[in-house]
Parts: C-alpha cells; sequence; structure tokens
C-alpha cells in the first residue's frame, strides 16, 4: 500500500511539472528585455557588418577578376534589406538601401543606391584599391529598439580605410566613420528562434586623409 501512494505521487509529480512546464514554453518571449539575447543579437549584427566589409573588400581589389567582383557584388547585396532593390519598412516604401559616400577633399556627402555603390566600387579608376575595416570586436553596437512584434534594429560604428594606386604608387587614402542600420527579426521554427539579421542603409560620418 506503502508502494502504491508513493508511485501515485511521482506520477502526478511528473505530470504537473509537465503542465506548468508547457504552461511556461507557451508564454510569449520579449526578447528585448533579455540581457543575453541583446547580447547575442548585438554579435549577430556586428558579424553579418563584418561579413559585408569583407565583400566590400574583394570586390574592390583588382587583383581579381571582373567576374568574381561581379560575384561578391551580389553576395553583398543579398544582406541587405529588399536585397539593395525596392524594400517597404514601417509602412514606407524605398527605392532601394542607400549607401553615403564623402571625400576627405570636398566633405561633401552623397547618397547613393548600394547596388549603384558597389557598381562604382568595381569600375573605380585605380590600378589598384584596398579596403580595410574595422572588426567585430571593435565595433559599436548601439541598444537594441524594439519597432513592430519580434522586430528590432540597431546600428553599427565601424571605421573604413580606403587607399587607391596609380602605377603601383599610393594616389589617395582616407579613414571614414560609418553607421549601418541593421533590422533584426525573430521567427519561430521547428527548431526554435531563428534571428534574421538584415542590412539598411549607411551613413558616413566623417572622413579624413591619413
Amino acid at each position: 500500500m506503502y508502494i502504491m501512494k508513493t508511485i501515485i505521487k511521482i506520477v502526478l509529480t511528473l505530470i504537473l511539472a509537465g503542465v506548468f512546464s508547457t504552461s511556461s514554453l507557451a508564454q510569449p518571449m520579449d526578447y528585448s528585455q533579455s540581457t543575453d539575447v541583446d547580447e547575442l543579437l548585438k554579435k549577430r549584427a556586428a558579424e553579418k557588418v563584418a561579413l559585408m566589409n569583407s565583400y566590400i573588400k574583394y570586390m574592390a581589389d583588382k587583383k581579381n577578376n571582373y567576374n568574381t567582383r561581379q560575384y561578391y557584388s551580389k553576395k553583398a547585396l543579398a544582406l541587405f534589406i529588399g536585397k539593395g532593390f525596392s524594400y517597404t519598412l514601417d509602412g514606407i516604401t524605398h527605392e532601394g538601401v542607400l549607401m553615403q559616400t564623402t571625400s576627405a577633399n570636398t566633405n561633401k556627402v552623397t547618397s547613393t543606391l548600394m547596388r549603384k555603390y558597389f557598381q562604382h566600387l568595381i569600375n573605380l579608376r585605380y590600378s589598384d584599391v584596398k579596403i580595410t575595416s574595422t572588426s567585430v570586436a571593435d565595433m559599436k553596437v548601439s541598444d537594441l529598439k524594439k519597432i513592430a512584434p519580434n522586430k528590432y534594429v540597431c546600428t553599427c560604428q565601424y571605421v573604413q580605410y580606403f587607399y587607391g594606386y596609380k602605377d603601383g604608387k599610393l594616389a589617395y587614402q582616407d579613414r571614414t566613420t560609418k553607421r549601418i542600420e541593421c533590422v533584426i527579426e525573430a521567427e519561430e521554427t521547428e527548431d526554435g528562434t531563428e534571428y534574421i539579421v538584415q542590412l539598411g542603409d549607411v551613413e558616413a560620418i566623417h572622413t579624413e586623409k591619413i
């Protein structure tokens, strides 16, 4: 009898535990309130920006053939909202994501569609071009801002170094501080929560000769 009562207690405990466990899993999560998740998303955003910068480095490098540089241009565009073409965000339709550019010679700021910026980068009239950028660890990532259920934005600030060569000699070099918007969306899948990071407009904050 004692053994039977013990078994019944164990079964009831397991059933109740399962009920409460299922109930807690069914609760919707507000991802913006979790510091651990915040840090994960900020890291994901910085990694996506670093990947973009790697593609920019490859597409600008004249040592790569034209088709290879076009390939990296397409890979880079795939990282952006709308893949570089028309998209709608917060009810507003945009022709495409924008890249701001500046020159240390004029300080003039110009906004160009990303797909056109990449093509211009490929066609620059230098014998060689080298571009390097801030590593993930050195990027400045802002706090997340919730813009819709399970959708957040943040910005990543980084520094880009540009070197243009003519006939093997360094003809122009500058350093530009840039800030890029990152849109992060949490999607529930069979395997759990998946975070989708897409890149947005890039702002040129300051350019100086080096």
